[in-house]
């Protein structure tokens, strides 16, 4: 008999969840859903990190990784090895650029607070680029959480993708520090406690980002997604109030979006500034 069998006996009949219940505040819902996902993610960690041993691949791991976790936290089904890798090469080439970018700018970056770290003390002049590269490596971790989520979710030029990860990171500045504060929180014990990088090979990676898409997929949808939607409504002459009650008719908890995977093709509406997107 398993030694948590009876801890984790999903198959035990219980009382159900009323659709009509209040809904839970993010923050306890996300602990809530981070325990019922638990082993899963052990497992998206592990594959992560193997799919991550060429260094190159990361860019393309992480949009797998992101892709899942998205689904995640949206408690959508999901095939894990296989979403994973569809995720992974139908996002390859953009993935592939974005990890390039993400590890030489971290990497540029990473050295030169180091070394102004270790030099601070040679000039009071040195604060000044100090908190320049303090202030470059929040921005570059604020925009990181939004680079590959947009990417998996949205089709568009890695041009604009970076463009909207900069607006983003101002847009939800306080979600953004406070997933930043996690990040840390989780991050600082590894570099004084080795048994913590055992967390890492575990859950780590998986843990953090899930934090991330968690806290960052609603600005996504709040502005790219709904928009997209009321754009495509429009432009099928149907009206907003009509299609309000037409949502009252029904179930309440059907979603508008529907994510189907990366093979979806959907149509391609223009934007008000004369680009296309494609919402995933």
């Amino acid at each position: 008999m398993s030694l948590f069998g009876g801890l984790f006996n999903y198959s035990k009949p219980g009382p159900g969840v009323d659709k009509d219940a209040p809904k839970k505040k993010r923050f306890f819902y996300f602990f809530e859903l981070f325990g019922r996902k638990f082993w899963k993610l052990v497992e998206l960690n592990l594959l992560y990190l193997l799919c991550c041993i060429p260094v190159v691949t990361i860019g393309p791991a992480t949009c797998g990784l992101v892709y899942i976790l998205r689904n995640f936290a949206n408690e959508k089904p999901v095939f894990m090895v296989s979403d994973f890798f569809d995720a992974f090469k139908s996002n390859f080439k953009q993935g592939f650029v974005l990890g390039i970018l993400d590890l030489l700018t971290s990497g540029i970056v990473g050295v030169a607070l180091l070394w102004y770290i270790a030099n601070q003390g040679l000039s009071v002049a040195m604060a000044i680029p100090l908190g320049i590269c303090i202030a470059v490596e929040i921005l570059l971790m604020f925009m990181r959480f939004y680079t590959y989520l947009m990417t998996v979710t949205v089709e568009l030029p890695i041009k604009h993708i970076l463009k909207n990860s900069f607006i983003f990171a101002f847009l939800g500045i306080k979600t953004n520090f406070l997933t930043g504060l996690w990040t840390v929180l989780l991050i600082i014990p590894l570099l004084w406690l080795w048994p913590w990088l055992l967390f890492f090979i575990l859950i780590g990676f998986s843990t953090l980002w899930f934090i991330a898409t968690f806290n960052s997929y609603p600005y996504i949808v709040k502005y790219i997604i709904e928009p997209h939607e009321q754009q495509m409504r429009a432009q099928r002459g149907e009206d907003d109030d009509d299609y309000d009650d037409d949502d009252d008719e029904e179930d309440d908890d059907e979603p508008i979006f529907t994510d189907i995977g990366s093979q979806e093709k959907p149509a391609l509406p223009e934007k008000k500034t004369g680009k296309q997107k494609i919402i995933r």
